[in-house]
């Protein structure tokens, strides 16, 4: 008799324990619910509206939850954060080319025509010319600035000069791969300030915050505009070589470049230009000596008149009176 009382209390103490549990779990959840109901009830928790004298909104609520457009926002932050990354690591050397050829050629015209055969093998373009022409309108000398793409910019160095009879040539590389990285970054976080802003201005309530904001907005605009025109003449400068090519007809000074300055050429300029100085000087000295000359004789018998007229008036001083 006794067993089956046990066996009967053991049965009923379990589901006692289970409704208990039941009951604890129901009442959590409404807990919770009710929690998050008063959270997005108006005048619980609500935040308030951000406050523009430092221009940056009040601090949520702990524990109230993101709104969509938060979320998106955040996920828009993080993939902009993740392309940043991989532009940053992804990001080959920036390196500007420039180079400048200068060639003499009997038929300017003929070389320009195979210089835009050239340009048609290497996807390149005439960003300007400047031609100057004979008394019989033929043209004489012309500078071309072409822009090749970067990647056949050895092969532009190489083969222009057979267009003509090389005089000069000479180029330089800049490497600006920090410069691309920090002005690319730079754009980045200028666009998230813009949206804080931007955000700030959607929320404002009265007069003054919205010129506070406006204020702060077409500062950032303008800041953000420049950067990007950075940013455009960095991209322009690395995807694009330039090269300066001159074409001289024979028998007109063709164009010398001198794109490489150190000591030595500085002393031999410095020497050339003593040596032109000094002929400049003796060549003054040659034409004034036949004049020179010609006064110091005149001058010579002049004095020698005078003298010879100086003594005679000395040695016959005429009648002495008594």
């Amino acid at each position: 008799m006794k067993i089956q009382r046990v066996l009967l209390i053991v049965p009923a103490t379990l589901l006692v324990a289970a409704c208990g549990a039941a009951a604890t779990s129901h009442t959590t959840d409404s807990t919770i619910a009710a929690t998050k109901a008063g959270l997005r009830a108006p005048g619980s928790f609500a935040p308030s509206t951000p406050q523009l004298n430092g221009l940056a909104p009040e601090p949520a609520t702990v524990g109230a939850p993101a709104t969509s457009d938060q979320s998106s926002a955040g996920a828009g932050s993080g993939a902009s954060a993740g392309a940043a990354g991989d532009t940053s690591i992804s990001q080959g050397p920036a390196i500007i080319s420039k180079g400048q050829i200068s060639l003499t050629t009997p038929h300017i015209d003929r070389a320009r025509f195979k210089l835009q055969q050239y340009l048609d093998t290497w996807n390149g373009t005439i960003a300007s010319e400047q031609s100057t022409a004979d008394p019989r309108g033929h043209t004489d000398q012309t500078r071309l600035e072409l822009r090749i793409p970067s990647n056949r910019f050895d092969d532009a160095m190489n083969q222009l000069p057979a267009l003509g009879k090389l005089v000069d040539r000479s180029r330089s590389s800049q490497d600006v791969t920090t410069q691309v990285i920090d002005n690319n970054a730079r754009v980045r976080s200028q666009q998230l300030s813009l949206d804080r802003i931007q955000a700030l201005l959607a929320q404002a309530q009265n007069l003054n915050q919205i010129i506070a904001i406006e204020s702060q907005l077409s500062q950032r605009q303008a800041d953000l505009d420049s950067l990007e025109q950075q940013q455009k003449y960095l991209a322009d400068q690395t995807s694009l070589a330039t090269i300066d090519l001159y074409l001289t007809v024979p028998g007109k000074a063709p164009v010398v470049l001198h794109a490489h300055k150190s000591f030595w050429s500085g002393l031999t300029s410095g020497w050339n230009a003593l040596g032109t100085s000094t002929s400049a000087v003796l060549n003054a000295v040659g034409a004034a000596l036949p004049f020179a000359l010609v006064l110091g004789l005149i001058g010579f018998a002049g004095r020698l008149a005078w003298r010879r007229r100086t003594t005679k008036t000395l040695a016959d001083p005429g009648p002495v009176e008594v």
